[in-house]
Protein backbone atom coordinates (compact mmCIF):
# COMPACT_ATOMS: atom_id res chain seq x y z
CA UNK A 1 0.00 0.00 0.00
CA UNK A 2 1.41 3.41 -1.03
CA UNK A 3 0.61 6.41 1.16
CA UNK A 4 1.51 9.97 0.20
CA UNK A 5 2.55 12.38 2.91
CA UNK A 6 0.17 15.17 1.72
CA UNK A 7 -2.72 12.70 2.06
CA UNK A 8 -1.67 11.89 5.64
CA UNK A 9 -1.53 15.59 6.47
CA UNK A 10 -4.98 16.17 4.98
CA UNK A 11 -6.75 13.06 6.33
CA UNK A 12 -4.99 12.37 9.65
CA UNK A 13 -2.78 15.20 10.88
CA UNK A 14 -4.96 18.12 9.80
CA UNK A 15 -4.30 21.31 11.75
CA UNK A 16 -1.75 19.62 14.05
CA UNK A 17 1.14 20.03 11.60
CA UNK A 18 3.60 21.28 14.21
CA UNK A 19 3.27 17.90 15.96
CA UNK A 20 3.66 16.03 12.68
CA UNK A 21 6.79 14.06 13.66
CA UNK A 22 5.35 13.08 17.01
CA UNK A 23 2.07 11.95 15.42
CA UNK A 24 3.87 9.90 12.76
CA UNK A 25 6.12 8.30 15.37
CA UNK A 26 3.18 7.39 17.60
CA UNK A 27 1.13 6.11 14.66
CA UNK A 28 4.05 3.96 13.49
CA UNK A 29 4.36 2.38 16.94
CA UNK A 30 0.65 1.60 17.13
CA UNK A 31 0.60 0.16 13.60
CA UNK A 32 3.47 -2.17 14.53
CA UNK A 33 2.14 -3.24 17.94
CA UNK A 34 -1.51 -3.55 16.97
CA UNK A 35 -1.58 -4.56 13.32
CA UNK A 36 1.90 -6.00 12.76
CA UNK A 37 2.66 -3.38 10.10
CA UNK A 38 5.47 -0.89 9.65
CA UNK A 39 5.00 2.58 8.15
CA UNK A 40 8.13 2.89 6.00
CA UNK A 41 9.37 5.86 3.95
CA UNK A 42 10.04 4.48 0.46
CA UNK A 43 10.78 7.69 -1.46
CA UNK A 44 12.16 10.86 0.06
CA UNK A 45 11.73 12.66 -3.28
CA UNK A 46 7.99 12.04 -3.60
CA UNK A 47 7.36 11.56 0.16
CA UNK A 48 5.80 8.15 -0.37
CA UNK A 49 5.28 5.73 2.51
CA UNK A 50 4.37 2.05 2.44
CA UNK A 51 2.81 -0.34 4.94
CA UNK A 52 4.87 -3.52 5.21
CA UNK A 53 4.62 -6.52 7.52
CA UNK A 54 6.45 -6.03 10.80
CA UNK A 55 6.38 -9.68 11.82
CA UNK A 56 8.06 -12.72 10.34
CA UNK A 57 5.86 -15.62 9.08
CA UNK A 58 6.75 -17.82 12.06
CA UNK A 59 5.62 -15.04 14.42
CA UNK A 60 2.39 -14.58 12.49
CA UNK A 61 1.68 -18.29 12.90
CA UNK A 62 1.39 -17.79 16.67
CA UNK A 63 -1.36 -15.20 16.31
CA UNK A 64 -4.94 -16.27 17.00
CA UNK A 65 -8.06 -15.64 14.90
CA UNK A 66 -7.04 -17.56 11.77
CA UNK A 67 -3.48 -16.15 11.88
CA UNK A 68 -4.57 -12.85 10.32
CA UNK A 69 -2.49 -10.36 12.24
CA UNK A 70 -3.99 -7.08 10.95
CA UNK A 71 -7.56 -8.41 11.40
CA UNK A 72 -6.69 -9.69 14.86
CA UNK A 73 -5.20 -6.35 15.86
CA UNK A 74 -8.22 -4.42 14.61
CA UNK A 75 -10.62 -6.69 16.50
CA UNK A 76 -8.56 -6.58 19.70
CA UNK A 77 -8.43 -2.79 19.53
CA UNK A 78 -12.23 -2.62 19.41
CA UNK A 79 -12.69 -5.26 22.13
CA UNK A 80 -10.20 -3.39 24.31
CA UNK A 81 -12.10 -0.13 23.90
CA UNK A 82 -15.35 -1.87 24.84
CA UNK A 83 -13.70 -3.43 27.90
CA UNK A 84 -12.16 -0.18 29.10
CA UNK A 85 -15.49 1.62 28.64
CA UNK A 86 -17.03 -0.93 31.00
CA UNK A 87 -19.97 -2.25 29.05
CA UNK A 88 -20.33 -1.10 25.48
CA UNK A 89 -18.66 1.42 23.18
CA UNK A 90 -20.58 3.87 21.04
CA UNK A 91 -19.85 3.54 17.34
CA UNK A 92 -18.69 7.17 17.26
CA UNK A 93 -16.09 6.41 19.97
CA UNK A 94 -14.81 3.42 18.00
CA UNK A 95 -14.35 5.51 14.86
CA UNK A 96 -12.64 8.27 16.84
CA UNK A 97 -10.00 5.73 17.85
CA UNK A 98 -9.68 4.11 14.43
CA UNK A 99 -9.49 7.49 12.70
CA UNK A 100 -6.16 8.09 14.44
CA UNK A 101 -4.87 5.08 12.50
CA UNK A 102 -6.20 6.42 9.21
CA UNK A 103 -9.26 4.14 9.08
CA UNK A 104 -12.49 5.73 7.83
CA UNK A 105 -15.99 4.22 7.65
CA UNK A 106 -16.55 5.52 4.12
CA UNK A 107 -13.08 4.81 2.72
CA UNK A 108 -11.81 1.44 1.47
CA UNK A 109 -8.54 0.26 2.99
CA UNK A 110 -5.93 -1.80 1.14
CA UNK A 111 -5.63 -4.30 4.02
CA UNK A 112 -9.14 -4.35 5.47
CA UNK A 113 -11.24 -3.42 2.44
CA UNK A 114 -14.58 -1.97 3.50
CA UNK A 115 -13.73 -1.29 7.16
CA UNK A 116 -17.27 -0.44 8.22
CA UNK A 117 -18.65 -3.62 6.66
CA UNK A 118 -15.87 -5.66 8.29
CA UNK A 119 -16.66 -4.28 11.73
CA UNK A 120 -20.46 -4.03 11.64
CA UNK A 121 -21.15 -7.14 9.56
CA UNK A 122 -18.25 -9.61 9.38
CA UNK A 123 -17.09 -9.42 13.01
CA UNK A 124 -20.77 -9.47 14.04
CA UNK A 125 -21.51 -12.50 11.83
CA UNK A 126 -18.55 -14.31 13.42
CA UNK A 127 -20.01 -13.46 16.86
CA UNK A 128 -16.94 -11.52 17.97
CA UNK A 129 -18.99 -8.33 18.25
CA UNK A 130 -22.59 -7.33 18.88
CA UNK A 131 -23.83 -4.21 17.11
CA UNK A 132 -27.00 -2.71 18.53
CA UNK A 133 -28.98 0.48 18.29
CA UNK A 134 -29.00 2.63 21.41
CA UNK A 135 -32.62 2.75 22.63
CA UNK A 136 -34.56 6.00 22.87
CA UNK A 137 -31.89 8.05 21.09
CA UNK A 138 -32.64 10.22 18.05
CA UNK A 139 -31.05 10.53 15.58
CA UNK A 140 -30.19 6.80 15.73
CA UNK A 141 -26.90 5.82 17.37
CA UNK A 142 -25.29 2.41 17.65
CA UNK A 143 -22.89 0.76 20.04
CA UNK A 144 -20.67 -2.31 20.13
CA UNK A 145 -20.51 -5.06 22.74
CA UNK A 146 -18.44 -8.19 23.10
CA UNK A 147 -19.96 -11.08 21.17
CA UNK A 148 -20.37 -14.61 22.53
CA UNK A 149 -17.35 -15.91 20.61
CA UNK A 150 -15.09 -13.17 21.95
CA UNK A 151 -16.21 -14.03 25.48
CA UNK A 152 -15.36 -17.70 24.89
CA UNK A 153 -12.04 -17.27 23.08
CA UNK A 154 -10.48 -14.12 24.55
CA UNK A 155 -9.79 -13.57 28.24
CA UNK A 156 -9.85 -10.21 29.95
CA UNK A 157 -6.22 -10.72 30.95
CA UNK A 158 -5.29 -11.07 27.27
CA UNK A 159 -6.98 -7.72 26.67
CA UNK A 160 -5.02 -6.16 29.54
CA UNK A 161 -1.74 -7.51 28.13
CA UNK A 162 -2.70 -6.17 24.70
CA UNK A 163 -3.40 -2.70 26.13
CA UNK A 164 -0.14 -2.77 28.08
CA UNK A 165 1.82 -3.64 24.92
CA UNK A 166 0.12 -1.05 22.71
CA UNK A 167 0.34 1.84 25.16
CA UNK A 168 3.56 0.77 26.90
CA UNK A 169 1.86 0.92 30.30
CA UNK A 170 1.53 -1.40 33.25
CA UNK A 171 -1.84 -3.21 33.16
CA UNK A 172 -2.55 -1.68 36.56
CA UNK A 173 -2.86 1.69 34.82
CA UNK A 174 -6.48 0.51 34.39
CA UNK A 175 -7.01 -0.58 38.03
CA UNK A 176 -10.69 -1.59 38.01
CA UNK A 177 -10.37 -3.46 34.72
CA UNK A 178 -7.15 -5.14 35.87
CA UNK A 179 -8.81 -6.35 39.08
CA UNK A 180 -11.70 -7.69 37.02
CA UNK A 181 -9.24 -9.52 34.74
CA UNK A 182 -7.47 -11.03 37.75
CA UNK A 183 -10.76 -12.24 39.19
CA UNK A 184 -11.69 -13.87 35.88
CA UNK A 185 -8.24 -15.50 35.62
CA UNK A 186 -8.56 -16.96 39.13
CA UNK A 187 -12.08 -18.23 38.40
CA UNK A 188 -10.91 -19.90 35.19
CA UNK A 189 -8.00 -21.61 36.95
CA UNK A 190 -10.24 -22.82 39.77
CA UNK A 191 -12.83 -24.14 37.31
CA UNK A 192 -10.21 -26.04 35.31
CA UNK A 193 -6.88 -26.34 37.18
CA UNK A 194 -5.27 -28.48 34.45
CA UNK A 195 -5.95 -26.04 31.63
CA UNK A 196 -3.42 -23.43 30.53
CA UNK A 197 -4.57 -19.83 30.69
CA UNK A 198 -2.51 -16.73 29.81
CA UNK A 199 -1.08 -15.18 32.96
CA UNK A 200 -0.28 -11.56 33.52
CA UNK A 201 3.34 -10.49 33.61
CA UNK A 202 2.44 -8.35 36.65
CA UNK A 203 2.21 -9.77 40.13
CA UNK A 204 -1.28 -10.38 41.48
CA UNK A 205 -0.28 -9.18 44.94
Amino acid sequence: MVIWFPDMVRDVIGSYKKWCRSILRRTSLILARVFGLHLRLTSLHTMEFALVKALEPEELNRVALSNRMPMTGLLLMILSLIYVKGRGARESAVWNVLRILGLRPWKKHSTFGDVRKLITEEFVRQNYLKYQRVPYVEPPEYEFFWGSRASREITKMQIMEFLARVFKKDPQAWPSRYREALEEARALREANPTAHYPRSSVSED
